[in-house]
């Protein structure tokens, strides 16, 4: 959840806005100036919010502007730094150019630290927290009091930060009249931390020492050890420090503020200690991280949505289609072939690279004209919900205002004997075994740059050929198709499996690869799922934010150990896609009992083995969405 974008190394993500964010103050310019005096182009003050606790701002207006001229707004509100201590003038900042391309198009763009973070006072109870959230609407009713407000505000922000922009809708504030929130997490749970009830433990373990850092959690300073020297040292953090407030007390100030950030809350220990859905702690628990317990809210206000996301980062696009299937605000939607951020090109059937200059201009042009529309000129939204998204391997844009889209049917695809996957279902066979050994390998992963990794360094997404890594588990490969077949959505994979040893504790993945008439493999999507969570709800329970997905609560009473020597039918959702698998190409899906690169190891000890049947009684099979 981390804010993207970095040239070198993107985990640098954490930094790409930290380094991107601090500025010098230009003087401020004294309030009572009369009718027609030009107004500081930034300032930075502290804005105090209901409870007290004060959060520290900076506002950036366009050059030249005067008493009396009345702007729209955009709010960002960040959690690592709104910038960071920084010698030389605005124009040698990253973060001015983001203040200066909404300046250009008449916007005042402000920024805040959130409570507990930055320069700002207060302490974290609970990351995105009910507190958190509030202040975005404190500080909407602050911007709409300025003399220089037009009294609506618009707000936006990458990750966290788009996390935090669509969460404030729910405080119905009046003056907030849009939201543009970019490769946000609709539910952090399932979506990002533990998708499948799986934690990404590998990748956040770094994130969790970085926050530690930042707050200066239990005294974490980048020369507490070895680690962090080199963690800082990597990240730019070395010798950094959140920017402070205007004037002679501003470093006094800042230094007060960061004493009380040492006991904030931390996501990571929520995901290490939060294994189930229902998990709460005091004010920390999951239910208060995501839309859904304030999508009513969210509803009711009636705000317009703008989203971007990339098919292959994190379970996002899987977000967006929540979104889509749970809110009736104004929406246009874009999932597009981008890793997290939209800095890199992710269409794993193209080499990896940086987006151009004006593929990213294109990007930022639809959220301007977004905002012109809803903020600037105060429009009332159509009620129109959009989606367009891009087919990876085809290089083709669609737009629907329904999903499934119109034209989908559900192609099921059988797991077979001699590692084939067909349309007809098994016959019996008496005398021939109708499974397959599974075995769990601790070494065959995803690779260091997958989706999951991108989400929270904003590194670009490469996945390999994964021909070699098939070999090392269990793939079932379709003839090839006779003609271009086109899959857009969320897939879903049934399996009959039995478990052998170690499997009470255990897990799945499974993968949807294409496999090219030269043998190349190309990861599309993949599924996952803690055995213990495999309980499958009354589809009449499942909210509408998850009606394209599996009805299951992860929740503490369901889960069960699974048992060995038993069959059990096992249900795995496919993170959605628009993929099309071209004529010639066969269709292959790949199970396996661990993913080491981004995911924990169920069970601990990485010892596990299975059967995974497909006989004619218990069949196992793959349901594509497939449009034609």
């Amino acid at each position: 959840m981390p804010p993207p974008r970095s040239v070198r190394r993107p985990l640098i993500a954490l930094l790409a806005v930290l380094a991107a964010l601090a500025f010098p103050i230009a003087p401020a310019a004294a309030a009572s100036a009369g009718s027609g005096a030009e107004l500081p182009r930034l300032r930075s003050l502290y804005v105090a919010m209901p409870d007290g606790v004060r959060l520290a701002v900076d506002v950036w207006l366009p050059p030249g502007t005067t008493v009396g001229r009345r702007l729209p707004t955009v709010l960002q509100t960040e959690r690592y730094w709104r910038s960071r201590e920084h010698t030389g003038g605005p124009e040698n900042d990253p973060r001015a150019g983001v203040a200066g391309r909404w300046n250009e198009r008449g916007y005042a763009f402000v920024v805040a630290d959130l409570r507990g973070t930055g320069a700002s006072f207060g302490t974290l109870d609970a990351e995105l927290g009910r507190a958190l959230i509030a202040d975005s609407g404190a500080l909407g009713d602050w911007i709409a009091a300025q003399p220089w407000s037009n009294g609506r505000v618009g707000t936006t922000g990458v990750s966290y930060g788009g996390d935090t922009a669509i969460l404030a809708l729910g405080l119905r504030n009046h003056h907030i009249t849009a939201a543009a929130p970019n490769s946000y997490d609709f539910d952090p749970y399932e979506d990002l931390i533990r998708p499948g009830g799986l934690l990404i433990e590998p990748r956040v373990a770094v994130y969790s020492l970085l926050l530690r850092i930042l707050d200066r959690a239990d005294g974490t300073t980048c020369a507490t050890s070895a680690e962090t020297e080199r963690l800082c040292e990597e990240y730019g953090l070395t010798g950094a420090a959140p920017k402070p407030v205007d004037g002679p007390d501003g470093p006094a100030l800042r230094a007060a503020a960061r004493a009380e950030h040492a006991a904030n809350a931390n996501l990571v220990d929520l995901a290490r200690t939060g294994v189930h859905r229902d998990y709460t702690d005091g004010p920390q628990s999951w239910a208060v991280t995501g839309v859904a317990q304030r999508s009513a809210a969210i509803e009711a206000g009636g705000v317009p949505v703008h989203t971007d996301a990339g098919w292959l980062d994190a379970g996002t696009p899987n977000g967006v289609l929540s979104q889509f299937t749970g809110l009736s605000n104004t929406q246009e939607s874009w999932i597009g072939p981008w890793n997290h951020g939209q800095g890199y090109l992710a269409d794993p059937f193209l080499p990896s690279r940086q987006l151009t200059g004006a593929e990213r201009q294109e990007i930022g042009e639809r959220t301007f004209a977004f905002f012109d529309r809803y903020v600037k000129d105060g429009e009332h939204p159509d009620g129109k919900r959009r989606v367009h998204y891009y087919t990876l391997n085809e290089g083709r844009w669609r737009t629907t205002d329904r999903w499934p889209v119109p034209g989908t049917s559900t192609r099921r695809l059988y797991l077979g004997d001699g590692n084939t996957l067909g349309r007809q279902r098994p016959a019996p066979a008496p005398g021939r075994s109708d499974s397959d050994p599974l075995v769990l390998d601790p070494a065959a992963g995803t690779g260091p740059l997958d989706r999951w990794n991108t989400n929270l360094t904003a590194d670009p997404v490469s996945y390999p050929d994964r021909a070699a890594v098939d070999r090392r588990l269990l793939s079932y490969t379709s003839p090839p198709v006779h003609e271009d077949t086109r899959v857009t959505g969320p897939g879903r994979v049934t399996l009959d499996v039995t478990g052998v040893s170690g499997a009470s504790d255990g897990a799945l993945h499974v993968y949807l690869e294409d496999v090219a008439p030269d043998g190349r493999v190309t990861y599309i999507t993949e599924g996952q799922l803690a055995l213990t969570d495999r309980a499958v709800a009354p589809r009449w329970s499942n909210p509408d934010w998850r009606r394209l997905r599996t009805p299951r609560s992860y929740a503490a009473a369901d889960a069960t150990p699974f048992p060995q020597g038993t069959p059990q039918q096992v249900t795995l959702d496919l993170q959605p896609t628009s993929v099309l698998f071209r004529a010639g190409d066969r269709i292959r899906l790949t199970v396996a009992a661990a993913n080491p690169d981004s995911f924990q190891l169920l069970p601990a000890d990485g010892r596990a083995a299975y059967t995974i049947g497909h006989g004619a009684v218990r069949p196992s099979y793959v349901d594509l969405p497939v449009v034609g």
